[in-house]
C-alpha cells in the first residue's frame, strides 16, 4: 500500500502483456543509478487540509518557487555532464508535479465531489417530509388527548402545566429520535458508500467523524418541528372551555364536491365511491398532508433513479460513440522516423498523427484548462469520425474546423459561457496564444477537449506543428500489443481507451451504490409517511368504521371502503411528485460538479413507470399492514358516547 498509488489503475509498461499490477519496493543498493530521478518535497511554508482552497492556493504559490530551485539544480548537473561529455548530451527537461497530477488524488476529488453534491442537496428534502411526518403526528396526538386536556383543565390544572406535559413528550421523543437517528447515520451512510468505494481504492480503515453543528441543525429542525407544531395545536385547544374539551369534537361538515356538479359522471358512480369522493376532498388537511408527503417521497424516489439513469451509460457514450478509437501513442520527439511503429500497427485497422498539448482556453475573465488536438492534414482527405464522432447536443454532425476556427467540448463551453460564433483564446505553458472562433460545440462526456485545424496552427506558432501523439485502431488485445509499442526508444506513453473506460465505468458503478442507499432511503420514508397518515386517518374515524361494521360490511369490503381513499390520494401525491422530482433531479445534477465528467441530465420514461409502481407497493404494504388494525376496532366501545 502506498499513497501514491491509492487507486486501483496502475498505469501500463513496456514489459509482459502490458498491464501493470503493482509495484515492488527495493533497498538502494539494488539500483545502479549514481543519480536520483524523482524528489518528493514537503513543504513547511503551512499545514493546510488537502483538496481545500487553501490548500491549492498553497501549491499556486509554493510550485513557481520550486521550479525556479530545479532548474537551478539541473542546470548545475547539466554544465558538470558537458564538461564531461562536450557540447549530442542534451538539456534536461523537469518537471514540477503536485498531487493534482496524481492518478489516485485526482480520481478521489472527483468521486467524493459526486456524493458532495447529493449530500449537499437530499439531507434538505428528507428534512423536510420527515417535519411534515413530526407535525402531523403531534397535531393528531394533541386532538386524540383532547378528553384529558379537558379534564386536567376542569381539574384546576393551569395551562402551562398542562402545555408543559405535552412539549415534554414532543421534545424528548425528538430528541431521542434525533440523536439515534445522528449517531447511527453517522455510522452506516458513511461506511456503506467507503464500502462502496472500495473496489476502487486501496486505503486505511474509515474513520468516522461527528459533525457537532450538523448535530445541532438536525437536533434543532427536529425539535422546533415536533414542540413547535405542539405548541402551535395546544394553544388553540386550550382556548375552548372544559366542558367542550371534554366532548368529542365535532366532525367536518359535509361539503359539495367539484364532480358532483358534474352529474353525468357522479350519477354514474356507486354509494361508496361517492363517500370516498367527498371524503378524499372533505378533510383538506389529511389530503394535503398525502399530496405533499407521498409526493416528496416519489420525488426522491425518482430523482435516485435519475440520477441512475444520468450516469449509467457515460462510459459507453464517450468510449464507444464519441472516440472510437482504441489506443493513444504519445511519443518523446517531435516528428522523425517512426517507420518502427508503423510497422508494428501495419496491420492494424488504422490511425492518424496528431499535436496534442495540453492548453488553457481564456474567454475573458474565464479560463479553463483543456487538452487541444492538432489533426495532421491527411484526417480531411478521410472521414475524421472514424475516430471521433464530432456531433453537437441534439446528435446534428459537425464538420471539421477551418482555419482560425475550433470545436469546443460542451461542458467547457458552458462553463466559459460561449457558444458558436464566439471567440476564445488558446494559451500554453509557455504564453503562445491562438485566437480562434468556436466553430461548433460537440457532445462529450470525459475531459476537456479543443479542436484546431493544422493551418490555424501553422500560422500562429510559424512553423508545421510536430505530431507528437497518435490515435489507434485496433482489432488484436491492447494490452499487448501497447507492450510492444510502448518497447519504442520514442514512445513515451501508452494509453489504452479500454483501461480509462473501465476507470470511469468503476466509478459510475461505485457511485450506483450510493444512488440505491438514497433509493432505499427514499422508500423507507415513503412507508413512513404513508403508514402514519393512513393510521392518522383510522384513528379518526373509528366511529364511521365501526358503522359500517354495525350495518353489516364485511372485513374486505371495509378496507376496500377506507384504503381506497388512500390510494387515490396516492395517485395525487404521485403526480404532485413528478413535478417535485423533475425539478430535484436537477438541482442535484446540477451539484454534481466533477471536472473530468459531464453527465447527461436525464429520466427515463421506465424510471417514471418504476417510480409509480413502487409508491403504490409501498401504499398497498401499508394498507396490508393496517388491515389488521381495521380487524380490532371493536364496534360496541366505538359507537359508545362519550357523556
Amino acid at each position: 500500500r502506498s499513497p501514491l498509488y491509492v487507486h486501483f489503475e496502475r498505469g501500463n509498461t513496456s514489459l509482459g502483456n502490458g498491464k501493470l499490477s503493482g509495484f515492488v519496493c527495493l533497498p538502494t543498493e539494488a539500483f545502479k543509478s549514481p543519480y536520483y530521478t524523482d524528489i518528493y518535497v514537503l513543504t513547511d511554508a503551512g499545514n493546510e487540509e488537502i483538496y481545500s482552497d487553501a490548500y491549492n492556493d498553497l501549491m499556486d504559490s509554493e510550485t513557481p518557487v520550486a521550479e525556479k530551485k530545479l532548474e537551478e539544480l539541473a542546470n548545475d548537473r547539466y554544465e558538470k555532464l558537458k564538461s564531461v561529455y562536450g557540447p549530442f548530451v542534451p538539456k534536461p527537461d523537469t518537471y514540477v508535479l503536485t498531487r493534482n497530477v496524481n492518478i489516485g488524488y485526482a480520481s478521489f476529488e472527483n468521486d467524493s465531489s459526486i456524493v458532495e453534491g447529493i449530500g449537499n442537496v437530499f439531507p434538505i428534502f428528507f428534512f423536510l417530509v420527515a417535519a411534515l411526518v413530526c407535525m402531523t403526528t403531534m397535531n393528531r396526538m394533541v386532538e386524540e388527548k383532547r378528553t384529558e386536556i379537558g379534564v386536567m383543565k376542569a381539574l384546576g390544572y393551569s395551562e402551562g402545566l398542562i402545555m408543559g406535559k405535552f412539549l415534554f413528550y414532543s421534545g424528548s421523543a425528538a430528541i431521542v429520535g434525533a440523536v439515534s437517528g445522528f449517531l447511527v447515520g453517522s455510522k452506516i451512510f458513511p461506511y456503506v458508500i467507503w464500502h462502496a468505494y472500495g473496489i476502487l481504492y486501496t486505503m486505511r480503515e474509515i474513520i468516522f467523524v461527528i459533525n457537532p453543528v450538523l448535530a445541532a441543525v438536525s437536533m434543532v429542525v427536529a425539535v422546533i418541528c415536533s414542540m413547535g407544531a405542539t405548541y402551535v395545536t395546544l394553544r388553540n385547544e386550550l382556548r375552548s372551555n372544559a366542558s367542550d374539551l371534554i366532548r368529542p369534537k365535532a366532525p367536518a361538515s359535509g361539503k359539495r364536491v367539484f364532480l358532483e356538479k358534474i352529474t353525468f359522471i357522479w350519477k354514474r358512480l356507486k354509494f361508496t365511491d361517492k363517500v370516498s369522493v367527498r371524503n378524499v376532498f372533505r378533510y383538506h388537511k389529511r389530503l394535503w398532508m398525502m399530496i405533499l408527503g407521498v409526493g416528496g417521497c416519489y420525488g426522491l424516489l425518482i430523482t435516485g433513479l435519475g440520477i441512475r439513469d444520468s450516469i449509467a451509460d457515460v462510459c459507453d457514450r464517450q468510449f464507444i460513440d464519441i472516440q472510437k478509437y482504441d489506443m493513444t501513442v504519445s511519443f518523446k520527439g517531435e516528428g522523425g522516423d517512426r517507420s518502427d511503429f508503423e510497422a508494428l500497427i501495419k496491420d492494424e485497422k488504422d490511425f492518424i498523427y496528431s499535436l496534442t498539448k495540453t492548453v488553457d482556453v481564456v474567454s475573458g475573465n474565464k479560463v479553463k484548462s483543456a487538452t487541444m488536438v492538432v489533426f495532421d492534414n491527411g484526417v480531411k482527405n478521410r472521414n475524421g469520425s472514424d475516430f471521433i464522432n464530432f456531433t453537437d447536443s441534439d446528435g446534428h454532425g459537425l464538420s471539421l474546423p477551418k482555419k482560425d476556427e475550433a470545436i469546443l467540448t460542451e461542458k467547457m463551453a458552458d462553463l466559459l459561457g460561449v457558444s458558436e460564433g464566439d471567440e476564445v483564446i488558446l494559451r500554453d505553458t509557455d504564453l503562445n496564444e491562438i485566437t480562434v472562433m468556436v466553430s461548433g460545440v460537440m457532445k462529450n462526456y470525459v475531459y476537456n477537449w479543443v479542436y484546431i485545424d493544422p493551418e490555424t496552427y501553422k500560422e500562429a506558432r510559424g512553423e508545421e506543428p510536430k505530431f507528437n501523439t497518435a490515435y489507434v485502431k485496433t482489432e488484436e488485445d491492447g494490452y499487448a500489443l501497447g507492450a510492444k509499442v510502448n518497447a519504442l526508444d520514442y514512445v513515451s506513453s501508452v494509453s489504452l481507451t479500454e483501461e480509462m473506460s473501465k476507470r470511469i465505468s468503476s466509478m459510475m458503478d461505485s457511485l450506483n451504490q450510493v444512488v440505491w442507499l438514497v433509493i432505499a432511503s427514499a422508500a423507507a420514508l415513503a412507508f413512513i409517511v404513508m403508514y402514519n397518515l393512513t393510521n392518522i386517518n383510522i384513528t379518526e374515524r373509528l366511529r364511521e368504521i365501526a358503522t359500517l361494521k354495525v350495518l353489516g360490511f364485511y372485513s374486505g369490503e371495509t378496507a376496500v371502503y377506507v384504503f381506497r381513499e388512500n390510494m387515490i390520494l396516492t395517485a395525487f401525491g404521485i403526480v404532485a411528485g413528478l413535478f417535485m422530482g423533475f425539478g430535484l433531479h436537477r438541482y442535484v445534477m446540477y451539484n454534481i460538479n466533477v471536472e473530468v465528467v459531464t453527465f447527461d441530465t436525464k429520466i427515463l420514461p421506465i424510471s417514471y413507470v418504476y417510480g409509480v409502481l413502487l409508491t403504490f407497493a409501498f401504499a398497498l404494504f401499508v394498507d396490508l399492514v393496517l388491515s389488521f388494525k381495521l380487524e380490532k376496532i371493536k364496534m360496541a366501545e366505538s359507537l359508545k358516547s362519550v357523556e
